[in-house]
């Protein structure tokens, strides 16, 4: 059945919610209940793992995307990663070290980090698909994770994304350490007078060109696997934080 535009991102946020939000991954009980600076810095060392190849997949993507409004916003999210949000003074992946070196890592610790390897197949998941797979379902794939961070959706299911500045305020850190969150407020949680937010922009550049029944279901599985993959990552990476603070109390 081929959906219009809006029905067919209505479908999409939906299809997020069910899959993410009613059953979210162990990251988020880390947060609610569990949260510890030892749990907090292996999830940082691990997140940046993520923040340093997330803008090189969109690079990927841009490669074979005909559309210049789509690369378009792929360059401009890539700017905001990797150099600088117009929030703060440097990039989200600069922000993220920012916040592992509160937390006691050294810049040769997260430069030399060995992931879990849960975190290296996901990587290498997200890579193959930029690379691989027709540019608008990589687009959904990559660029449309970001409705993860999508405050008004969380909030269906009484949740808050997992890039909240407030579960991390438990931490106690100063201002500048916590601008990785502050940043991600505004880019992406799409409430205020922020605008829609990273994953509600990418949505509609989704709903624009997935105009036949094959590209809006392509593209709703290819999102559906994607999110998949990555709540299984922040699973085991949540799990694995809850142990470290189990094992320090």
């Amino acid at each position: 059945m081929i959906r219009d535009s809006d029905a067919y991102k209505e479908y999409i946020r939906c299809m997020v919610g069910e899959i993410y939000w009613e059953s979210p991954p162990a990251m988020y009980l880390f947060q609610r209940e569990y949260m510890s600076r030892e749990g907090a810095l292996l999830f940082a060392l691990e997140h940046c793992q993520f923040t340093d190849t997330f803008p090189r997949w969109f690079g990927n993507i841009i490669a074979n995307c005909p559309f210049i409004d789509a690369r378009a916003y792929m360059i401009e999210n890539m700017f905001v990663e990797e150099v600088k949000d117009p929030t703060i003074d440097v990039g989200h992946n600069e922000s993220m070290w920012m916040f592992a070196k509160a937390l006691g890592a050294s810049e040769q610790q997260i430069r030399e980090y060995v992931p879990m390897i849960v975190t290296t197949m996901a990587l290498h998941y997200f890579d193959n698909v930029s690379r691989t797979r027709p540019w608008l379902e990589a687009f959904a794939a990559i660029a449309c994770l970001e409705m993860l961070t999508n405050a008004p959706l969380a909030a269906r299911y009484g949740q808050i994304p997992g890039n909240s500045s407030k579960p991390w305020a438990k931490l106690g850190l100063q201002r500048e350490a916590m601008s990785h969150w502050s940043a991600a407020e505004h880019a992406d949680h799409g409430v205020g007078e922020d605008g829609p937010g990273h994953g509600e922009d990418a949505l509609a550049l989704l709903a624009r060109y997935a105009v036949t029944e094959a590209d809006q279901d392509r593209s709703a599985a290819a999102l559906r696997e994607s999110i998949l993959v990555h709540k299984y990552q922040y699973h085991q990476i949540g799990l694995a934080a809850i142990e470290l603070y189990k094992l320090s109390v």
